[in-house]
């Protein structure tokens, strides 16, 4: 994927799912997405809950996931 293909996003975790997964409500869209955590988010083990403000990389191939 290169950086063409990303659209940058914020939005607010509405819920936390299982296996590092988390539902998040898009600001500028009206749509709610599943998500995870990656890279450093991941690495240093940093809690996200509900109500954490985020920003999300969403594919321009699948904007929902």
């Amino acid at each position: 994927m290169t950086k063409q293909d990303v659209i940058e996003v914020d939005g607010i975790v509405v819920e936390v799912l299982v296996g590092g997964m988390y539902k998040i409500r898009l600001n500028e869209m009206d749509l709610e997405i599943t998500a995870y955590a990656a890279g450093k988010m991941k690495k240093y083990n940093i809690r996200i809950i509900p109500g954490d403000i985020v920003t999300v990389q969403l594919n321009t191939y699948e904007p929902t996931k």
